[in-house]
């Protein structure tokens, strides 16, 4: 911790957001990270979550996706910021322009289940049901125990014509929830 006082202090800003958001309370959540924001501007990870809670509040009076385009110029490298500008293009109806940032934290950070399952998401609302199973499929290979890819992986197969292999699938769905 700096030697900042608290009212002065990025980190203690930042913190505050994250328990407001964590406890549901997005508008106090958003103010925090406001603060946070202008009080350490060069902060990649600020500016991210500041985009994310904007978008979560329907924030009309800022831009969630600037704030997350700041946080990449920034941190262009940083897998999670990319995912984060996925999940607001895709919550704000561009799942193509989402599959393009999914593939980009996918790419920055293989290991991350999560970033598999959005993309796989994303493909599947563009109906490119081939992709989102491959997609699925990674995330299995990382959590093989993830009710939630074995469902996905399940619902996609049947899109795809392929009864008895979704069967199985979401036969392990339930198995593993």
């Amino acid at each position: 911790m700096s030697d900042l006082e608290p009212i002065d202090n990025p980190e203690s800003w930042f913190s505050a957001g994250e328990r407001e958001r964590d406890a549901g309370n997005l508008r106090q959540a958003q103010l925090c990270f406001e603060r946070a924001v202008v009080l350490d501007p060069h902060n990649a990870v600020y500016w991210s979550e500041l985009g994310l809670v904007m978008h979560e509040n329907n924030d009309e009076t800022g831009d969630p996706l600037r704030c997350i385009r700041r946080a990449l110029e920034l941190d262009p490298r940083c897998a999670a910021i990319w995912c984060a500008k996925g999940v607001v293009l895709f919550r704000q109806g561009d799942p193509q322009a989402a599959v393009v940032a999914f593939q980009r934290a996918t790419k920055l950070n293989l290991r991350e289940a999560d970033y598999w399952m959005n993309l796989g998401l994303a493909y599947a609302a563009l109906e490119e049901y081939n992709n989102a199973l491959q997609a699925f499929e990674i995330g299995i290979e990382l959590v093989p125990t993830d009710a939630g890819f074995w469902e996905r992986k399940g619902t996609v197969l049947r899109e795809l014509g392929e009864k008895e292999r979704s069967e199985i699938c979401l036969a392990n769905a339930r198995r593993f929830s």
